[in-house]
């Protein structure tokens, strides 16, 4: 004996509806009832107080920044990849060096730079290694994230 009438016993509407439920249900079991993980991640992220720069580590970033708009201008004549790189690139990069560690700024934002920087130098091998060397490390973080 079956728990679930028959199809010939239930008309192919009824039938779609309590295919489109139990389809409902099973979705839902999944994570423990509906979007409560989501939901919670949202409200912890919305609890952490944004960082705030000071005016010395806004200047840095607008450097490095700036650093970073020459660096693509630099490689955007560029197509194919070259150890040393084009005409300046080193240079350019150095000063990119030099700027983001003239003021002690957050992990994330150290991070964010570092990382846009690469992807502006990303056709010269002697540029990627001197940034790759720069990059912080998992072990190298405070417990904060505005550092």
């Amino acid at each position: 004996m079956s728990w679930f009438p028959s199809p010939a016993a239930i008309g192919t509407g009824a039938l779609a509806l309590a295919v489109a439920v139990l389809g409902l249900l099973a979705a839902g079991c999944g994570s423990g009832g509906g979007h409560h993980g989501a939901t919670a991640a949202v409200s912890t992220t919305a609890s952490l107080a944004p960082c705030k720069l000071d005016r010395a580590q806004r200047r840095t970033v607008a450097r490095t920044l700036a650093d970073i708009r020459r660096l693509r201008r630099i490689q955007a004549p560029v197509q194919t990849f070259s150890e040393h790189g084009a005409p300046m690139q080193n240079t350019v990069t150095g000063k990119f060096l030099l700027d983001l560690g003239s003021t002690k700024l957050p992990p994330n934002v150290h991070a964010r730079l570092i990382h846009l920087a690469k992807t502006a130098v990303n056709l010269c091998g002697d540029c990627s290694q001197g940034l790759e060397a720069a990059e912080p490390f998992l072990n190298n973080r405070e417990g904060s994230r505005c550092g």
